[in-house]
């Protein structure tokens, strides 16, 4: 009966997860968030031409102070990732990484306390290739030392790339590095691009039971792009593959979507407002790559939505739902903390509209799994207001805008 129907479906993803051999290295019982250079700054080393642009140390502290000072810590973002094309051209006589002299002159071990030092986590990059996608190098028979390497660099989450590699050793390589991080003893949130590779490189169905018993996050999809096109292509394919992808989601274990655009001035408002709020309702890792100063006031008061940012990282980690509601018109439905005597979750409803023009959606929440006989009160995330009280029987309207969402919180009364 529909009005069980999420109840159920609680039970099973919960059981699922008791039953599949998982990776519990202890981190990212929520999903990530922070900031991760790639999206925005690319392989951005010509600093003496584009000093405005440039991968380098001043950058990344840049962000630890900007995270620090303006409110984006306590939101709950803690993450600085450097991702690829930070490295020399060659090791050192030791067979070690080397950190680019003229862009990173003081190391990464500089860096990590420094971000450390402010209560904030450090990432960084490799591939298990023998480059980098950008040609750096990179991991392959190197998998030891470059474990100890960023172990004894401090550093807190590894973004792990798989460009120039055979299907075979993606498939090892990637349980064999994650083995050399574990026995290093420092807890290091690992993040795949396996699924990513083996599906898009080899047109073959990635395995995530087994990703998920190695990786904490990985990949299912393209780079994102600065463009709205682009999100609309990664927000539908997980809504495509959501039967395939959500089994092996949940606390410790995450599909990422990859990283969040705003502050590119790629996106409008309403723009901005669907990216952030399919990927809360998705539990997806929350990842900026932007120039920080060039955050919008708009885009900064919906980063730190701590309504929204709570729906993120509700410890439940269930990912959204999708219900497709006519052309161009998705509800995305995700049962959260906090619950009504432990058994009655609240709900958050996402109606997202990727159509031009505005749309009118007509919808009953018990059909979506609301099952207290009690009332429920229904919170506008985006504008932080209670609308009113209903029933679970109850029909709402709700008219959503071209390329624009409503979110809604119900909790029970």
């Amino acid at each position: 009966m529909p009005c069980f129907r999420y109840p159920i479906l609680i039970f099973i993803f919960i059981f699922s997860l008791n039953q599949v051999d998982l990776l519990e290295n202890g981190v990212a019982r929520t999903p990530p968030m922070g900031w991760m250079s790639w999206g925005y700054y690319m392989c951005s080393i010509k600093c003496e031409r584009e000093s405005d642009k440039c991968l380098n140390e001043q950058l990344i502290m840049s962000v630890a102070d900007t995270f620090y000072n303006e409110g984006y810590q306590e939101a709950g973002y803690e993450y600085i990732i450097v991702d690829d094309c930070w490295a020399e051209k060659h090791r050192d006589e030791h067979g070690r990484l080397v950190p680019d002299k003229k862009r990173f002159p003081r190391g990464m071990k500089f860096l990590a306390d420094y971000i450390h030092s402010k209560g904030l986590k450090f990432g960084m990059y490799t591939n298990l290739g023998p480059t980098t996608c950008m040609h750096f190098p990179a991991s392959q028979g190197h998998f030891s030392i470059d474990a100890k390497t960023f172990a004894e660099w401090g550093i807190d989450y590894l973004k792990v790339d798989g460009c120039f590699i055979q299907e075979n050793i993606l498939n090892e390589g990637y349980i064999d590095l994650g083995e050399f991080l574990r026995k290093t003893g420092r807890d290091i949130v690992y993040s795949c691009s396996w699924p990513y590779y083996i599906q898009f490189i080899y047109n073959k169905e990635p395995d995530l039971e087994r990703v998920g018993r190695y990786c904490n996050l990985w990949r299912n999809y393209h780079d994102v792009m600065t463009s709205w096109t682009s999100i609309i292509n990664v927000i539908d394919f997980y809504e495509m593959n959501y039967k395939q992808l959500s089994p092996y989601h949940g606390p410790g274990h995450w599909n990422d979507p990859d990283m969040l655009i705003l502050g590119t001035g790629a996106l409008t408002d309403s723009q901005s407002r669907v990216h952030l709020a399919v990927y809360a309702m998705m539990s997806a890792p929350l990842l900026l790559s932007c120039d920080m100063a060039k955050l919008t006031n708009y885009e900064k008061k919906i980063l730190q939505n701590l309504d929204l940012i709570a729906i993120a990282q509700d410890t439940l980690g269930i990912m959204a739902e999708p219900h497709t509601l006519g052309s161009g018109v998705t509800l995305w439905v995700k049962p959260h903390e906090p619950r009504k005597g432990n058994k009655y979750p609240s709900f958050s409803f996402a109606y997202v509209n990727m159509a031009i023009f505005e749309k009118e959606i007509l919808s009953t929440p018990l059909i979506y799994g609301l099952n207290s006989s009690d009332s429920y009160t229904i919170y506008d995330v985006f504008s932080g207001s209670y609308i009113k009280n209903i029933t679970r029987d109850e029909r709402i309207k709700v008219t959503v805008p071209g390329h624009d969402v409503v979110l809604y919180t119900f909790y029970p009364l």
